[in-house]
């Protein structure tokens, strides 16, 4: 897991992009997404959840802490974007008051 401002995103003509924290990836599906409850988890379901692709969340609004495999693994905030690797058992937890919004993406890789 990996955790960086928007801000620090390399700068291009077309504006910043995802190209310098994962080189060779190119976005496969997403989705936006809102919880307005308090404490909220992401993927609530029984057991791990986990991908064989890296997944990208770009925080807009909220904050809260992510947790990786099971335990907590660092807080985030609007202006965020969290990369998670594949194989990591991941979740966001709401942690604000204000609602989670968040821009979600799997990458694959270039072939």
């Amino acid at each position: 897991m990996r955790k960086l401002s928007v801000a620090e995103l390399e700068a291009h003509h077309r504006g910043a992009t995802f190209t310098s924290v994962l080189p060779g990836h190119v976005v496969q599906k997403g989705g936006f997404r809102v919880y307005a409850e308090p404490n909220f988890r992401t993927h609530d379901e029984p057991g791990r959840h986990v991908h064989t692709v890296p997944e990208i969340f770009v925080i807009v609004q909220g904050s809260g802490v992510m947790e990786v495999d099971g335990a907590e693994a660092g807080e985030f905030r609007a202006g965020d974007a969290v990369i998670f690797e594949p194989g990591e058992d991941h979740h966001l937890i709401s942690r604000g008051p204000d609602p989670l919004v968040f821009v979600w993406m799997h990458l694959e890789p270039v072939s």
